[in-house]
């Protein structure tokens, strides 16, 4: 049960943003609220946990694309910095901004993790530059460049301006990151 909780919230998240209610939620499940409440105590936490396993689901993609011999370094490096998890590849980026403003303590354990994460980045931007895929460059730098850019979705004033899922910003960030703006003709 504590699973189909889970599920119903990141598809109540998806389509109602985190406006959601536990009734909503309740009555998706065809369950009660109390049932809900046996499993969770609040709906910050039910968030938490969708939370949760966002990033262990990031986690695990990043490690799974870490290992794939059949990918050259760049390709990886790209790969694991637009990795999101499936079921929020279209998620509106203006969920990031409600996330952050109904649910701070969920938002910054995220916030955290991908300031934190980048262990595996790291080791790839290095093995880049040994090979010669990648020329050398400071990897602090880099990680705040993509940063950066990456708070910028969380701005309000960017969302209201586009209309963009997270899915592509992500890419749009990475490839300017990574192959910059000139035309490689």
């Amino acid at each position: 049960m504590k699973q189909r909780i889970v599920t119903e919230t990141s598809h109540q998240i998806q389509t109602k943003g985190f406006t959601f209610t536990i009734s909503d939620l309740a009555k998706q499940l065809a369950v009660s609220k109390r049932t809900i409440y046996e499993h969770f105590s609040s709906k910050d936490e039910i968030v938490d946990e969708v939370i949760r396993h966002v990033i262990e689901s990031i986690q695990e993609k990043e490690k799974n694309i870490a290992e794939d011999d059949a990918l050259q370094t760049v390709e990886k490096i790209r790969l694991i910095l637009i990795c999101i998890p499936q079921q929020f590849q279209f998620m509106d980026a203006r969920l990031l901004v409600e996330l952050k403003k109904h649910h701070y303590n969920q938002w910054l354990k995220l916030d955290q993790f991908l300031r934190e994460g980048w262990s595996t980045v790291i080791s790839l931007l290095e093995e880049g530059m040994r090979e010669g895929s990648i020329r050398k460059i400071q990897i602090p730098f880099f990680i705040e460049l993509y940063l950066g850019a990456l708070n910028r979705i969380y701005d309000p004033m960017f969302i209201e301006k586009n209309n963009y899922t997270l899915g592509s910003i992500l890419e749009s960030i990475m490839d300017m990151l990574i192959y910059g703006i000139s035309n490689p003709e």
